[in-house]
């Protein structure tokens, strides 16, 4: 039986559908395929990824994904590696209401900065969302404006996990070696962000490669001691500099939930780090702090942390890049940390 037969007869062994190949390794003719999904009832996963849809018509990805976005049983999806109409990827998302894990990835979103718009409307009242993934991403246009889509995740009533990564540049392999040389800007505001943290519902925001100023950061500090679900933040490759560090810092002093902290690769000197060790040395909920690629933190921003675990006996890891005596230091009270929780449990 051919793949397009299991998938039009409801084999109930495929519930997890990866289109990776290019398309005529499925069907010669695509239409064929969107009809076995419009028949089917049984696929819970599918998987767009490496070469199906660089390799489909533009016609009928619009098609597919109509069909794939009536699947009655859909619950998670994965697209990656596209160029692809923005209009497109809305409409799949007002369809597929039953998803609850969504993961994008190395997309070229075809469209205008108004057209990201769709995606932000599309997402606003989602009733079973629970994760949004949506990583390495560009536009037609170069600035981009993502706080309607923040707004909209915030107020999504399932979700529990937000990650936006965005690219530096866009990809040479979607839209030419020409216009992947222009830059990408993805810009929010501290407010957007503000708004997302007070989500009754999301417990892990992950933001990666964007340049926040220092008046968003503070603005996103100041909502984080009252939010009401957030335990895991991370605000890797922000360029976050000391300020902006010490901010995050009060706000975690001063939350009972934060239980995750993810502060890699940015501008943070022996000053952040500082204010990062004062803030956790009373502090009851940390269990992991991520500092590595920090390169600017040096002998006294070590000294602090260790002296921070003669007091603190919850935190379980730092992932940081350390001589080898401090990291010892630090490692050997670590240790001694979670060999207390697990003689606890």
């Amino acid at each position: 039986m051919s793949y397009v037969d299991r998938i039009q007869s409801n084999d109930p062994e495929l519930v997890d559908l990866r289109l990776t190949e290019i398309p005529e390794a499925y069907c010669s003719d695509m239409s064929l395929l969107v009809e076995a999904l419009k028949a089917n009832t049984v696929i819970q996963f599918i998987r767009f990824d490496r070469d199906f849809l660089p390799g489909l018509k533009p016609e009928m990805a619009s098609e597919l994904f109509k069909a794939a976005g009536s699947l009655p049983s859909l619950k998670e999806t994965l697209i990656w590696h596209a160029s692809l109409p923005i209009n497109v990827l809305g409409g799949f998302i007002s369809q597929a209401r039953g998803l609850e894990h969504l993961q994008l990835g190395v997309l070229h979103l075809e469209g205008s900065h108004e057209d990201f718009a769709s995606i932000a409307k599309a997402l606003e009242g989602h009733p079973n969302l629970r994760s949004f993934e949506m990583s390495d991403f560009s536009m037609d246009d170069e600035s981009i404006s993502i706080d309607p889509l923040l707004i909209s995740l915030a107020a999504l009533p399932k979700l529990e996990k937000v990650k936006l990564e965005v690219t530096y540049q866009k990809r040479g392999s979607l839209v030419g070696s020409a216009a992947a040389a222009q830059k990408v800007k993805v810009e929010l505001t501290g407010g957007a962000l503000a708004t997302l943290v007070s989500s009754k519902t999301i417990t892990d925001l992950y933001i990666s490669r964007l340049a926040l100023k220092t008046e968003d950061i503070q603005a996103l500090a100041d909502a984080i001691p009252s939010s009401p679900a957030l335990k895991s933040l991370g605000l890797s490759h922000c360029n976050l500099r000391d300020e902006a560090c010490s901010a995050i810092a009060v706000a975690v002093r001063d939350s009972d939930k934060i239980e995750s902290l993810d502060l890699s690769c940015n501008s943070i000197s022996d000053e952040g780090c500082i204010a990062i060790a004062t803030a956790l040395t009373g502090n009851k909920s940390v269990k992991f702090l991520r500092l590595w690629g920090n390169v600017k933190i040096s002998n006294n921003g070590f000294d602090a942390l260790a002296e921070m675990l003669d007091h603190n006996t919850v935190l379980e890891r730092i992932p940081l890049m350390a001589p080898g005596d401090y990291k010892n230091r630090i490692d050997a009270k670590l240790v001694q940390n979670r060999s207390a929780t697990n003689q606890a449990a």
